[in-house]
């Protein structure tokens, strides 16, 4: 037999060695990212969006941010019970943020502190994008904590004042008060601003008393659409009944669900929304009539991630 040249045993020997190392060491960069932060069990591990996104760990991870990212979009999806906190940032170039200024998240009167706001999970949700820091509720609101070239784009009341009425509850598109829906406008880019009202099917500027509102405009639109909460030959039943069952952030007449529907709604999509007036149509109406719902837009996802005076966390249900 021939014998093999000391030069090429080694050579071979080196490199089942390199080949060796090299496999533990992407299996150890693999497992350096746990699909939630701390390596926390995920919340619903049988749920197939869950499974999906666990499947993306078993990659290769160029940089640290490609992991945390993935965790931040595990979180914002309802996989994971917490964010990777101090990862995304309120300043999109970096500048360090003054704790002490105020954000008028709605959560109290005089606002809270950035710093505060920092760390409430509710901040590092996406409104848009999931698993990635330029589009959370923290990054949006660096205009309010000292980062430059980070301008208010979106006002609710035309005016550019607080609206009128800053207290009063809105339980059929954002289950919010005026006062923290003045803050998810502030939020806004100018395109977002323009698009929101036919979005969603509402003008809330109209609901919560603002200031500077096109009363042409507004009788032109009824003109052309009206919405009304009975539809196919129901009437309204007993308007005082309180029809929400105390679930719900703000408690709600038939005949409050029938004027919101009356000078709120601005198109068919609106009116026709399940999330809205399906359980107002069951209890008021004569027919209950709760039928012809359509599937809830991107821009109706991101209102209902309001709470009462607030941003909640997890799927849009779990109130901070």
């Amino acid at each position: 037999m021939k014998q093999q040249p000391i030069g090429s045993l080694v050579g071979a020997i080196f490199l089942v060695s390199f080949l060796a190392t090299t496999a533990i060491a992407q299996s150890d960069t693999s497992r350096a990212c746990p699909i939630c932060v701390n390596d926390a069990p995920l919340f619903k591990p049988d749920e197939q969006i869950c499974k999906d996104i666990s499947k993306r760990t078993t990659g290769m991870f160029e940089t640290d941010s490609d992991c945390l990212n993935l965790q931040l979009e595990a979180y914002q999806i309802g996989c994971c019970p917490m964010p990777p906190y101090d990862y995304c940032t309120y300043c999109a170039d970096g500048t360090t943020f003054n704790p002490d200024l105020k954000i008028p998240s709605g959560k109290y009167v005089g606002g809270e502190s950035c710093f505060d706001y920092a760390y409430q999970p509710s901040t590092m949700l996406g409104m848009f994008e999931d698993g990635s820091c330029d589009d959370t509720f923290m990054r949006r609101a660096g205009q309010y904590c000292g980062c430059p070239d980070q301008k208010q784009e979106c006002w609710l009341c035309p005016d550019q004042q607080p609206p009128k009425i800053p207290s009063k509850g809105e339980e059929w598109v954002t289950g919010s008060n005026c006062r923290g829906i003045e803050y998810l406008f502030s939020l806004f880019t100018e395109d977002e601003c323009s698009s929101f009202p036919m979005d969603v099917g509402a003008d809330l500027a109209i609901f919560c008393g603002c200031g500077g509102l096109n009363e042409t405009e507004i009788e032109a639109q009824q003109e052309i659409f009206q919405c009304e909460l009975c539809r196919n030959g129901g009437v309204l039943i007993n308007p005082k009944k309180i029809y929400t069952d105390g679930t719900t952030a703000f408690s709600k007449t038939c005949q409050q669900a029938d004027d919101f529907a009356r000078d709120i709604i601005k198109t068919p999509y609106g009116c026709n929304n399940p999330r809205y007036f399906d359980t107002a149509r069951q209890f008021c109406c004569s027919n209950g009539d709760a039928s012809g719902g359509r599937p809830v837009s991107a821009m109706t996802a991101i209102v209902a991630s309001l709470a009462i005076s607030q941003v909640v966390a997890m799927a849009m249900a779990a109130v901070l």
